[in-house]
């Protein structure tokens, strides 16, 4: 799941009800081993733009090469496709103990020019013991992609959060879901079956192997500690050290969605901390409990009646809302919720301007890329790529309910519970009209396999919530250690000792907390 933040890749997408589908016995490492494979490494394809149509700046040093892999590991007839691999090799070779797969958040986003990203975080002794490797996911960017062919309109960012309408009503999202559903299966067909988190796995383990490596290391965020679950499930023996920071709970995406409004629930205390203090001049209230109840008064206005913004543009209830869940993901984005909360108290008849563009997420389940990415806070336009592999995954990983009285009954239960949210996490995604149903089960954390994890996770996360990440401690067993920080925010912060030091210990010296 991703938004970028600024350190690492995060969104812990999800969806909405438990999956149909029960874990099978994973397809064995045997059954899908690699040929033998030569990666030729050249200059790299142009950058993709992450999911605020902003390109990454590229590392100089990076290197690509392309590798043909089985459309469907179940069936070789269905041809092969290209994935688009690259590496940061290590200045100190003599010191190289291995290689580091780096995938960001998402699904949707573009991991090619990760590596580089990560170079400017990860301590130097991590840089010159690792040679860095980081791919566009199948369907994503520069490796064979799928597309939804939508509008403009229908891929405008707050639309990607399905809240309900005003009173509670869900019915102009399922119209929206089964747009969505019904263009990307005309623009990209079957091939949407094939772009899921278990096959994603499947090509890691393909790299490995034309990297002739017996095991490859990973670091993944946010949804990336997904595909680091499901890659350590289905090849243990692969795998050398896995660390997963803001970790997806084991039932993957469509679970980890559920929990959106619980981690809303969690972090927006300390949003409202930073804007009660300066009540002098916002005008929202002196207590985190007065700006919780503006908020909420402020959503239900702007439900009522959306405010107009410079350029044309309306900031609706839901518009609000995504803007102030978008700024939980970290403190320095604080000043983006308060500011719209500003505009919505502070509105006049004339159109209000926009708050000047900050860095900051586009507010979408999974922001693509890395952090550092530039975007408007108000709600904006995602690329299509971004969107349909991003729902190609979600909906192929696992089997959603297809009757539309089930998300009403969800959301209805989930705006009693959680209103700051007014039950987005309880409504419906393109998957419930998704053309093309999981081929295989849902893959699970295993604990039977090497006790080779370790799980950085903050207290208060909007997005992959410490209550998921539990669920998939739990889930390894003794297979992973989780380290813990008192902090509010998604994406563990890299530059910070508390979290260096397990994390260099681990990678350097094989050493997990107990």
């Amino acid at each position: 799941m991703t938004r970028p933040t600024g350190r690492t890749t995060a969104r812990a997408g999800g969806a909405l009800l438990t999956a149909a589908l029960l874990l099978a016995a994973p397809l064995a490492p045997t059954a899908v081993a690699a040929p033998a494979a030569q990666l030729a490494w050249g200059s790299c394809p142009s950058p993709t733009p992450n999911a605020n149509g902003v390109p990454f700046t590229r590392d100089p040093r990076q290197q690509c090469a392309t590798l043909r892999v089985p459309r469907d590991y179940h069936d070789p007839a269905e041809g092969t496709i290209t994935l688009t691999v690259s590496r940061l090799r290590t200045a100190d070779p003599a010191h190289r103990r291995g290689t580091l797969a780096v995938v960001p958040g998402g699904p949707g986003g573009s991991g090619l020019d990760y590596p580089g990203e990560m170079a400017k975080l990860l301590p130097p002794d991590v840089l010159r013991s690792y040679d860095l490797i980081g791919f566009d996911e199948r369907g994503v960017g520069n490796s064979t992609p799928v597309h939804c062919d939508l509008s403009a309109a229908e891929r405008d960012a707050q639309l990607n959060y399905p809240f309900p309408g005003p009173d509670g009503s869900i019915t102009a999202n399922l119209d929206q879901a089964r747009r969505v559903a019904d263009g990307c299966a005309a623009a990209s067909g079957g091939y949407l079956a094939d772009v899921t988190t278990a096959n994603s796995a499947r090509d890691l383990d393909r790299i490995r192997a034309a990297l002739h490596l017996p095991r490859i290391s990973y670091l993944g965020s946010s949804y990336g500690t997904y595909l680091g679950q499901v890659y350590a499930t289905l090849f243990p023996s692969h795998t050398d050290r896995v660390v997963l920071d803001s970790t997806v709970p084991p039932g993957g995406v469509e679970q980890g969605f559920r929990l959106f409004s619980e981690g809303f629930d969690d972090s927006f205390p300390a949003l409202a901390r930073f804007v009660a203090a300066q009540d002098a001049t916002l005008h929202l209230g002196a207590t985190p409990e007065a700006v919780r109840a503006s908020y909420l008064r402020l959503a239900g206005e702007v439900d009522r009646d959306p405010l107009p913004l410079s350029g044309g543009r309306l900031l609706t209830g839901g518009g609000l809302r995504s803007v102030v869940y978008a700024s939980l993901v970290k403190p320095s984005y604080y000043p983006l919720g308060a500011r719209v909360l500003q505009l919505a108290e502070e509105r006049d008849t004339a159109p209000a301007p926009a708050p000047a563009p900050v860095t900051a997420p586009a507010p979408t389940p999974e922001g693509a890329g890395t952090g550092g990415s530039g975007g408007n806070p108000l709600p904006q336009v995602i690329p299509d790529n971004f969107l349909a592999a991003q729902f190609a995954v979600v909906c192929g990983d696992s089997a959603w309910p297809r009757d539309p009285a089930v998300y009403a009954a969800r959301t209805a239960a989930d705006r009693a519970r959680y209103p700051l949210t007014n039950g987005m996490s309880g409504n419906v995604w393109p998957c419930a009209f998704w053309h093309y149903g999981p081929k295989e089960p849902l893959v699970r954390a295993d604990p039977d396999g090497p006790r080779n994890i370790l799980m950085l996770q903050n207290r208060y996360d909007p997005d992959t919530t410490y209550n998921g990440a539990r669920q998939t401690q739990r889930a390894f067993g003794h297979r992973a250690a989780m380290v813990t920080f008192d902090t509010t925010a998604h994406g563990v912060d890299f530059t910070d000792p508390r979290v260096l030091a397990p994390f260099t210990a681990f990678l350097l010296g094989g050493r997990l907390p107990s």
